[in-house]
């Protein structure tokens, strides 16, 4: 978690025979520091805002309104007592420590939360309190550091798996009513090669789902719920948007939509935005963050309610009969001449048929229905001139997937976790486990398809091994004082 700075002495060279003051004494060079491993192994390191430190930290940020960096630097260091991936920590303890004049080790902790989250970090120039650390050559080698970790972070980023994961089990509130509560989901890429994670956004842990279109980013997420005390279905009381360009730069400012039961976000012709709340489409004025109503949902699109969510598709380059709410059929016929007859239910649902790029392979996943006790969906990969196929899983699943490349397929298994199966050794090459759960598109209380005949469980409901937030309280990515 640390990164070690070297000093070295260089004596200042002469010029025309006489030595001007900047050459008077030995010149102190920072030598430059190595790129560090970037990115986290596991999504829950982010729990660090409501773990055993949180208490010590919130003294720190107390400490640092004041100025008093001694006790800042000593509850900062107590809070990484408690999690050494305590990464607000990191950064806050680099601005006490540089305050105290202790380089080397600001450059250690700083270098550890930029390697960490860089995009929580990434602003540290503008900290007012850096100013003087960032003039001397340990603060330039940080400085360059900190663009070779955000090239790192792009190059990682550009070839990962988007995914959104939460940072723990979300929980339904004890209390009825309209209140605050959090998915605890944000989006992050993970990297197949290093495997680690990157996180993309830094809403709160606020996120539900997301679309991309031509290197944007729009992300669904909610900071307020609706909890009936009947039991009946609850429903997102302050939904948002957020737009982000191929920079992850936010784009104006979070939209805030209506309340409803269901939200959508999608890409229409010409990449133009869509929201949905209950069925009603919007197109988005990304810059001022106004809605219009338009007459349908884009196609594709994606879909979130707190109970499920699902991506609704339409294959290209296959031809069927669809029929029924979803659009459901029994056979496919492939642009490269192959029929595939669906087996087991004879049913494959229209949004769960994914072409591979290049056409090669096709997958789709068994229609059944969610109340069927003795029945469970399961994912076939077919191919797309035999009509062969390979059964991957059965489970009670609601099978999103994305091809990554013509022989990579990433799929949800319905334990909250995502595979991904490798066509060219016919075998499972990965699985991808959160303690709170991963989505591909979306993230919601159950990753397995819902019976309507009963009211939806959520994981983790009424467990006491974590507080229930008021998560409003959380800080989010530390800004150190100005």
């Amino acid at each position: 978690m640390v990164v070690a700075v070297v000093l070295i002495a260089a004596c200042g060279k002469k010029s025309d025979g006489v030595r001007g003051k900047e050459d008077a004494g030995v010149k102190v060079v920072a030598a430059p520091i190595a790129l560090p491993v970037v990115g986290v192994d596991r999504i829950g390191r982010f729990n660090f805002i409501y773990d055993d430190g949180r208490p010590a930290f919130e003294k720190a940020k107390v400490a640092a309104k004041a100025k008093d960096w001694a006790g800042v630097k000593a509850q900062c260091e107590a809070a990484l007592a408690k999690d050494v991936w305590h990464l607000d920590a990191h950064r806050l303890l680099a601005t006490a420590l540089a305050q105290q004049g202790d380089a080397a080790a600001a450059v250690d902790h700083l270098v550890t939360a930029l390697a960490g989250d860089y995009y929580a970090y990434e602003d540290f120039a503008a900290d007012k309190d850096l100013a003087a650390f960032l003039a001397t050559p340990q603060g330039a080698a940080v400085t360059s550091v900190a663009q070779q970790i955000r090239d790192e972070y792009g190059k990682r980023i550009k070839s990962g798996l988007w995914v959104i994961g939460r940072r723990s089990p979300f929980r339904w509130p004890e209390k009825s009513g309209v209140q605050m509560a959090y998915s605890r989901g944000e989006v992050y890429v993970f990297d197949r090669e290093t495997k680690r994670y990157f996180r993309i956004t830094h809403s709160d842990h606020q996120v539900i789902g997301f679309a991309r279109a031509g290197g944007e980013l729009s992300v669904i997420g909610f900071d307020k719920v609706d909890h009936p005390a009947d039991g009946g279905a609850s429903s997102i009381a302050h939904p948002w948007l957020e737009v982000r360009d191929a920079e992850l730069k936010l784009v104006g400012k979070r939209i805030s939509l209506p309340a409803g039961k269901q939200l959508a976000v999608g890409y229409g012709p010409g990449d133009a935005l869509v929201v949905g709340v209950d069925g009603v489409a919007s197109a988005v004025d990304k810059t001022t963050g106004k809605l219009a109503k338009i007459a349908g949902l884009p196609v594709p699109r994606v879909e979130a309610s707190l109970e499920e969510g699902h991506i609704v598709r339409v294959p290209d380059g296959v031809e069927a009969a669809w029929s029924g709410e979803p659009p459901v059929t029994s056979q496919l016929k492939t642009a490269a001449g192959g029929t595939i007859a669906v087996p087991e239910s004879g049913q494959t649902a229209q949004s769960s048929v994914v072409v591979a790029p290049g056409g090669a392979r096709i997958a789709f996943s068994t229609a059944v229905d969610p109340c069927a006790k003795d029945a469970a969906p399961s994912l076939y990969v077919a191919d797309a001139k035999t009509g062969a196929l390979k059964h991957l899983l059965t489970a009670k699943s609601r099978f999103d997937t994305r091809w990554l490349d013509a022989t990579t397929l990433a799929y949800e298994d319905g334990d909250g976790a995502i595979r991904i199966w490798d066509a060219a050794s016919g075998r499972e090459a990965l699985r991808l486990d959160e303690r709170g759960g991963l989505g591909l598109d979306v993230i919601a209380l159950s990753p397995a398809p819902l019976c309507k005949q009963a009211p939806p469980t959520a994981a983790g409901s009424g467990s006491a091994e974590e507080p229930l937030p008021p998560e409003e309280g959380s800080a989010g990515p530390v800004t150190a004082p100005q």
